[in-house]
């Protein structure tokens, strides 16, 4: 494919993948736990919040351009029109403090910050199943100081047609959110509010 060409697809994926993804929160909670979707530029990443307020990070992307590193041309077009080897990524985050940068905990820019209540129950069994397939991995997990992320490789490739907004919206309806349209552009909108039941 020619430059020219590549340069022509990558100003019409935006019309391509749609407007945006929809995020409707559950209308009630019973036992609330907060999980932030962090917007960092097109790519996005889900912080949640694990029983004893500690929090992790988690992440997925090209392996070859978050975790390598490799930026290129070839790089870049290779992660958008081809599968590619997935990368997992995962960081420890300290609990919330007031008045805290959340950027500055977690070393990267964010964009926007997306919060939302969600059941206890729901965030405990996601983190059991992401650190079961990190912890699962035969590879030794490999630390980015860029991106302040441990990496083990994906289960899943990556792709255009599955990128780290695919997996974070396949995170948050693991955890109780609906998410409707196209989230491949990162262009997130947040429909409801959450009502929390204290009883």
């Amino acid at each position: 494919m020619k430059i020219s060409t590549v340069f022509i697809v990558l100003l019409l994926l935006p019309l391509i993948s749609g407007c945006s993804a929809i995020i409707s929160a559950p209308e009630t909670v019973y036992q609330p736990r907060e999980v932030q979707l962090l917007q960092h530029g097109r790519h996005s990443s889900l912080l949640l919040t694990a029983a004893d307020q500690s929090r992790l990070r988690y992440s997925f992307g090209d392996w070859a351009w978050y975790v390598e590193s490799d930026q290129s041309l070839a790089s870049g077009s290779r992660a958008l029109f081809k599968d590619s080897k997935g990368a997992l990524g995962r960081q420890i985050v300290a609990p919330t403090t007031a008045g805290e940068n959340l950027a500055a905990k977690v070393g990267v820019g964010i964009g926007q910050a997306y919060l939302f209540q969600v059941e206890a129950a729901q965030v405990d069994a996601l983190i059991k199943s992401l650190e079961q397939q990190f912890a699962a991995s035969p590879s030794v997990p490999f630390y980015s100081a860029e991106r302040h992320l441990s990496f083990v490789p994906h289960t899943r490739p990556y792709s255009y047609s599955y990128n780290s907004n695919h997996q974070a919206a396949d995170w948050l309806r693991a955890l109780g959110l609906q998410v409707q349209g196209n989230p491949a552009w990162g262009n997130w909108r947040v429909k409801e509010t959450t009502t929390v039941k204290d009883d």
